[in-house]
């Protein structure tokens, strides 16, 4: 069984090799990929929906025409906003009645509008750095996504948000170190399409 400082070890090694992949992607590919995450997103973009998104740092994957379809189509788009204390996040309704910002500690772009907790969002579009086989993902170390989501370790009484993390393929691997706190992913979107999870034993469904 590894012990705490052997997963820490893993976690450092993943990451660094898999920024290296994500890295290697050229212009034209990672272009190539926002424009087919948008299309095999498709059916989750229903009118009224409520969305939650990110802005894409560094080499993430970016889903500005995929949230851009999202208004199109008369769903909302929720971008999320770090919190002064602590590391539950809110996520702010991107409206043209509210205003871009800098992070004043994280020095990340955000934005100003009437905000809500993940749990009240319809989909939430998961920015990750690895994930697996079975829907754990890695993050890139901050703990903001883990804390936000700690409502998905109670038996549900219902399904929302659907969680559906966001990726490049060459970020998937067999498996990624885990802890207690890791929430499963319904489904991940790639550039190859959108990839269902099994839930886990002792999921209850919604």
């Amino acid at each position: 069984m590894p012990t705490p400082d052997t997963a820490f070890t893993d976690k450092i090694a993943l990451r660094k090799a898999i920024r290296r992949q994500r890295m290697a992607l050229t212009p034209t590919y990672r272009a190539q990929a926002m424009r087919a995450v948008a299309r095999h997103a498709s059916r989750l973009l229903q009118r009224g929906r409520r969305i939650g998104g990110y802005l894409a740092a560094g080499s993430e994957l970016d889903v500005e025409i995929l949230l851009s379809t999202a208004l199109q189509r008369g769903a909302s788009v929720w971008l999320p906003q770090i919190p002064a204390r602590g590391r539950r996040m809110w996520f702010s309704r991107l409206s043209g009645s509210g205003r871009w910002y800098r992070h004043a500690r994280y020095g990340i772009v955000e934005f100003d509008g009437p905000c809500l907790r993940a749990e009240k969002l319809d989909v939430l579009l998961v920015p990750l750095l690895a994930v697996d086989e079975q829907g754990y993902r890695m993050g890139q170390g901050g703990g903001f996504y883990d804390s936000s989501l700690g409502f998905r370790q109670r038996p549900r009484r219902y399904g929302k948000p659907l969680l559906v993390g966001v990726a490049y393929d060459c970020q998937r691997v067999a498996t990624v170190p885990r802890e207690a706190w890791d929430v499963q992913l319904d489904y991940l979107l790639t550039e190859s399409g959108l990839h269902r999870f099994t839930r886990s034993p002792g999921d209850k469904a919604s």
